[in-house]
Parts: structure tokens; C-alpha cells; sequence
């Protein structure tokens, strides 16, 4: 079994004919990698316009100035993800744990591209609580879905062989990222401290941001290795 485990989980070319063109994969990880920068460079220069907000969602509200930067960044993480995984589909090299680490990228980005559309309400309440619209439901459940799918794609390239360094980063953006928004989301749903609990959600917001561009380049990199 763990024979199996380890064919699946590795990065090596598979015995079925693939896409032949490295060139168009390496494009699209590449440029999957630069929109996940700009998106991460973009929310943080919402926050820093307007300092008062505590929490991700809130900058993409209707009525806030940051709303024109906020949700377009959103978008550029959707596609990203998106970008990420046309590029593992197209390549050569073969990331499977499971289930291809492609789907998870692609449903994550699909989520993330639900949320940038459908904005939660001013002041993002909590579903089903008051003044909480349907569109906060969609918002934070798209939201909510795409970052634990961004989790489990970490998870799956931890699992992957044969890149150590990308191995071993994953897995501590892996636990960097639960335990800050896990923190986070527990401060905001018992009323603790809202600074601190949107200070670590920024934090996680960040970290799996940068995960997407890194995974991206190394995407690319590998691309680019394989012999024709």
C-alpha cells in the first residue's frame, strides 16, 4: 500500500501521454503566481486604507472606499487557483494525492470567485444572525469553502515527493494557517478580542496567498525541468 501511496503522491511524469507543451503550463503557473501577489499586495493595501476594518471580508462591503480594490483582488486569488490548476491539467508532471491536487485548486478558485461577486452586506454580520442578508450567507459559505480547500491543497502537496523544501513549507503554512484562523474565527464568533481575532485573519489570509504564488512558481519550475 504505501508502495501505491508513493506512486500516486509523486511529481514524476505519468505513463499516459499528457499535453506535450511545458511551454503553456510554465505560462500559466507563472502567471498564476503573479496574480496571487498582486491579490495579497492588493487586500493589504485595502487594509491599510482603511485600518478600523477587522475582518477580510468587511473591505469588500457595498458602501466601503475599499471595495473597488478589495473584490478585484478577491477575484485575482480566484484566479490564481484557477491559473494554478489549468497548468497541473496541461503539464507533464503528475500531482495526485487522493484525488488530482488540480480539483481542489479548481473549485477553490471557483469559490473564491463566488465571494468576490457576491459581497457580504455593510459590516459582513454573521449568518442567521440579526441583520444578516442572504447575500452574507453566500459570501462567507463561498469564502469558507475556498480557504479550507486552499488547506487541503496544502495538505496534498505536503504529501507530495520529490521537493522537500516545498514539502516542508507547505506543511508549515499548513499549521500557521489553521491555527491563526482557527483563532480568528473562534474570537469572532464568541465576541473576544475583534483587533486581535482580525489581525490573525489577516495573517492566514496572507500566508495562504503567498502559498498559491509559491506553489505556482514551483509549478513552473517543474514545468520547466522535465525533459521534452
Amino acid at each position: 500500500m504505501t508502495e501505491t501511496l508513493d506512486r500516486r503522491s509523486s511529481v514524476s511524469p505519468p505513463d499516459r501521454p499528457r499535453d506535450a507543451r511545458p511551454g503553456r503550463a510554465v505560462r500559466l503557473a507563472r502567471i498564476g503566481a503573479l496574480a496571487a501577489f498582486t491579490s495579497a499586495v492588493l487586500i493589504w493595501v485595502s487594509r491599510l486604507l482603511e485600518p478600523s476594518v477587522h475582518y477580510v471580508s468587511q473591505l469588500g462591503a457595498p458602501t466601503m472606499a475599499t471595495a473597488p480594490i478589495f473584490n478585484p483582488a478577491l477575484l485575482l486569488l480566484a484566479a490564481a487557483a484557477v491559473l494554478v490548476d489549468r497548468a497541473l491539467a496541461v503539464g507533464r508532471g503528475r500531482y495526485v494525492v487522493g484525488w488530482p491536487i488540480a480539483l481542489t485548486l479548481l473549485v477553490c478558485g471557483l469559490s473564491f470567485g463566488l465571494a468576490s461577486v457576491v459581497t457580504c452586506s455593510p459590516g459582513c454580520p454573521v449568518p442567521f444572525t440579526e441583520g444578516a442578508l442572504w447575500q452574507d450567507t453566500v459570501h462567507i459559505a463561498a469564502a469558507v469553502l475556498g480557504f479550507v480547500l486552499a488547506i487541503v491543497a496544502m495538505a496534498q502537496v505536503a504529501a507530495l515527493r520529490g521537493r522537500p523544501w516545498m514539502r516542508w513549507g507547505s506543511i508549515v503554512t499548513l499549521v500557521l494557517v489553521g491555527v491563526t484562523s482557527f483563532t480568528g474565527a473562534m474570537l469572532a464568533l464568541f465576541g473576544g478580542d475583534t483587533v486581535l481575532g482580525g489581525n490573525l485573519e489577516f495573517t492566514a489570509a496572507t500566508l495562504a496567498i503567498a502559498w498559491f504564488g509559491v506553489f505556482g512558481l514551483q509549478v513552473a519550475a517543474d514545468e520547466a525541468s522535465l525533459p521534452a
